[in-house]
């Protein structure tokens, strides 16, 4: 899950002169602007347009940690016309993760957030103000947490409210909470003896897992199953019902009740909600 914090020195972003070496990555400087010279112009100006060269509004920030499924998965979806919305950068914490490197193989621009202690101490990197600067240069619309395993700082939660997902690989509110991520969730799930697991998409406030939830589905537990199977079948929903989630919020078909919780308005062609 993600939730939302004071910024600590361990939060903020990665060394700019680092994050240079790594082709792809946007540059961010010590002030409020966004460097407008080398690599990020040039990420930034590819950026700005769909694969057709029209503009496009609905511009997707995703975070990652790790391999990237998901990410890829979004990807996709927006390549196929399922989501109407373009891949505007990927913010990862490792810079050699499986995410970044697709996206620099893919000529997406990529950041780097938050930064090491000793970075920090330099006084070098992105805060989370110039992060969401440097979201706004981007006309990032919304943002999506696909495995991303650091703290969202309240700045960020502010500026994208309500435009601001995560996937979690469990049936909130069950399964959720500090240290709750990856095969974790997994194997809490099968030492529980629980007949159901599944993805979920919830909103990201400045609580931790307790944003609205905006869309699950549900996949059997079976006694038999190890923490291996449980993962893959999962993951293999996640991979569905995150573009939903995200098409339908681009899309402007979220709806919200008095008290706050959101409904997918389905489309023609929709099998679910």
């Amino acid at each position: 899950g993600a939730r939302g914090a004071t910024p600590t020195l361990a939060m903020s972003c990665v060394s700019a002169q680092r994050a240079w070496h790594h082709p792809g990555v946007l540059r961010v400087g010590k002030t409020p602007k966004v460097s407008r010279r080398g690599r990020f112009v040039r990420a930034a100006t590819a950026a700005s347009a769909g694969d057709d060269g029209r503009p496009n509004k609905n511009r997707v920030a995703v975070f990652v940690s790790g391999g990237g499924s998901n990410l890829r998965a979004l990807h996709a979806a927006m390549q196929d016309g399922s989501v109407d919305a373009q891949l505007a950068v990927v913010v990862s914490n490792a810079l050699d993760c499986g995410g970044v490197l697709w996206a620099q193989e893919n000529n997406i621009p990529t950041l780097r957030y938050p930064p090491t202690k000793q970075d920090k101490a330099d006084g070098v990197g992105l805060t989370p103000e110039l992060l969401v600067v440097a979201l706004d240069e981007l006309n990032v619309g919304f943002v999506c947490l696909a495995g991303y395993l650091r703290l969202i700082p309240p700045a960020l939660c502010q500026r994208y409210e309500k435009k601001m997902l995560n996937i979690h690989p469990a049936l909130l509110p069950a399964f959720g909470g500090k240290g709750m991520h990856g095969n974790a969730v997994h194997a809490a799930v099968v030492a529980s003896g629980a007949r159901v697991t599944g993805p979920t998409i919830h909103f990201v406030t400045e609580q931790f897992d307790e944003g609205k939830i905006l869309a699950q589905l549900v996949v059997p537990v079976f006694p038999t199953d190890s923490v291996d199977d449980v993962a893959h079948r999962v993951l293999k929903e996640e991979h569905q019902v995150f573009p939903h989630a995200l098409s339908a919020l681009v899309d402007g078909r979220v709806e919200f009740r008095e008290d706050g919780v959101p409904k997918i308005k389905k489309k023609d062609g929709d099998a679910w909600e």
